[in-house]
């Protein structure tokens, strides 16, 4: 439940949703803010704070264009993860006053969009000093530039992905929408590319570095990263959830459609391998979840303790406008996790 400030406009675009110290984080995939909610009771969320991203983050264009197009958000060890897409996207055509000439100019230009780039780990007790001091602070991320980041350029050459790399979001190309984080392992569950059905999850090890993060090497291989293949029937990963050394990824439809959502559990393997491929016996389905259509899409999800077990607690951007109550509430779903507690 959100109580005040932006929230009007924050409850119709939530993309990704945290639960760690006592409070709900989420975020938006527009604009560069985290909006913080303090837990009530088992039911409320409230006491709304937003913290400003680009007063703790260097963004690679700076304030132009400070939109992180927030997909992942994660909280562990008294940090708060924060993974923007990183994704290439098409701009949308209106068939307005303009004509048809300028739809097919739009529909032409694919923008790179540099501050999507980022995957940053924020002290939560940063949160709070930025805003009492009132001074910038720059939070550690993977490097990122303007043409160049960290992570992409391990990737540039994968002999999956590289195909994918500047093909825009909505299109099945490379587009990261969840994180789960447990000390320095870092998964990242990719909403597409989806091949041949195989949805994908990056696995990463990430490590302090002075003021900045910076990849570390998972094995005696030298690996910078692997690959987890999983058959979630032709689905994309919207989100990842970490619970009792599982993964719970939320799977949904990739490209720019309506479709089935479903929670999956997935054990994720030890080994070097440097790339696995589990079938749909190895990730089962959990739940069936709400799909409606061209409303109600669950792209944020996070655990939270009930009173009889785990309860998964899942958001939706484009909500109903039933879920919609007040000038700045929206109603979440929350559900017990089967196999659990």
């Amino acid at each position: 439940k959100h109580t005040a400030g932006r929230a009007d406009k924050a409850r119709s675009d939530l993309s990704a949703v945290a639960f760690g110290g006592g409070y709900l984080w989420l975020a938006t995939d527009e604009g560069a803010k985290i909006e913080r909610l303090r837990r009530i009771d088992e039911q409320e969320f409230g006491d709304h704070r937003v913290f400003d991203l680009t007063r703790l983050l260097k963004l690679p264009v700076g304030e132009a264009d400070p939109e992180i197009d927030i997909e992942g958000l994660a909280v562990d060890d008294g940090h708060l993860w924060i993974a923007g897409s990183h994704s290439f996207t098409r701009d949308k055509p209106e068939l307005g006053e303009n004509g048809q000439e300028e739809a097919l100019d739009e529909l032409a230009d694919i923008d790179r969009n540099p501050n999507r780039r980022i995957l940053a780990r924020i002290p939560l007790a940063l949160l709070e000093a930025v805003e009492q001091a009132g001074a910038p602070v720059c939070a550690a991320r993977l490097r990122a530039g303007r043409k160049r980041s960290a992570l992409l350029d391990v990737l540039r050459d994968d002999r999956h992905l590289a195909p994918f790399m500047a093909v825009p979001a909505k299109e099945n190309g490379f587009d990261i929408e969840g994180v789960a984080v447990e000390g320095e392992r870092v998964m990242l569950g990719l909403r597409g590319p989806v091949l041949r059905g195989w949805a994908i999850i990056l696995e990463i090890r990430v490590k302090p570095h002075g003021d900045r993060l910076k990849l570390g090497r998972l094995g005696p291989g030298g690996l910078r990263y692997r690959k987890h293949f999983l058959d979630l029937d032709g689905c994309g990963i919207r989100e990842l959830c970490l619970l009792d050394g599982d993964l719970l990824v939320l799977a949904g439809p990739t490209m720019d459609l309506d479709g089935p959502v479903r929670l999956h559990r997935w054990t994720p393997p030890g080994g070097e391998a440097a790339e696995t491929i589990t079938g749909r016996d190895g990730c089962p389905v959990l739940l069936e979840l709400p799909a409606g259509h061209g409303c109600d899409h669950a792209e944020g999800a996070a655990v939270l303790e009930g009173p009889d077990g785990p309860q998964l607690l899942v958001v939706y951007d484009s909500p109903a406008k039933d879920r919609l109550f007040g000038t700045r509430g929206v109603q979440a779903d929350l559900m017990p996790l089967p196999g659990f507690g």
